[in-house]
């Protein structure tokens, strides 16, 4: 017998029952070399010697980690094809979800530095901003504080990764990962096609 939708609201996540058409959409397609950034990286460093021993530290965290933000997102994306309501796909694409946030926002924020601007202000409520949010949520807080009702910090919904306070959509979240994988191509000598 299946479960009631209050049952798997609270027993598995918060508004699970709502959940119907989870569905990422796949970057794979625009970002083909992806897999061969750290290699390209690295050759064109030997070849061209294109950046300086002072920031190539620098250039190997922000490969890193954009290509971890693009396999995080592409994990997600074939996972959710499946039941999307049963416990162990809705935890392994909320897995997915927030590593790739964490990949994302942590390759965000060198570039941010590196590039010496401002990602968002303050109260703004850019995607930028409820990204930074959505990933300290995620990383800093406390079970057992959580809201009654409330099983998970971060949750899926039909549009996107969510928290009781912001959201960041299936569409924002890919556009901020593009925008980080722009950077990388050009540091790694891929130039994907960005947009």
């Amino acid at each position: 017998m299946p479960l009631t939708h209050s049952a798997v609201d609270t027993f598995v996540s918060q508004e699970i029952s709502k959940l119907t058409a989870c569905a990422p959409e796949s970057l794979e397609a625009e970002f083909p070399e992806r897999n061969h950034w750290l290699n390209q990286f690295v050759l064109r460093r030997i070849v061209q010697n294109h950046v300086s021993d002072e920031r190539v530290s620098l250039a190997f965290i922000l490969v890193r980690r954009a290509e971890a933000a693009l396999d995080e997102w592409e994990l997600a994306c074939s996972t959710a094809t499946q039941n999307i309501r049963r416990p162990s796909c809705y935890f392994k694409v909320l897995r997915h979800l927030e590593n790739c946030l964490a990949a994302l926002w942590q390759g965000l924020e060198f570039a941010r530095c590196a590039m010496g601007v401002k990602l968002f202000e303050k109260g703004d409520g850019s995607v930028y901003e409820r990204l930074n949010w959505l990933y300290n949520a995620g990383r800093h807080f406390y079970p057992q504080a959580l809201p009654s009702g409330d099983l998970h910090r971060l949750w899926i919904s039909n549009e996107g990764l969510n928290s009781r306070e912001h959201s960041v959509t299936f569409l924002e979240m890919p556009d901020a990962v593009k925008f980080l994988a722009g950077i990388v191509g050009k540091i790694a000598g891929a130039f994907p096609k960005v947009g």
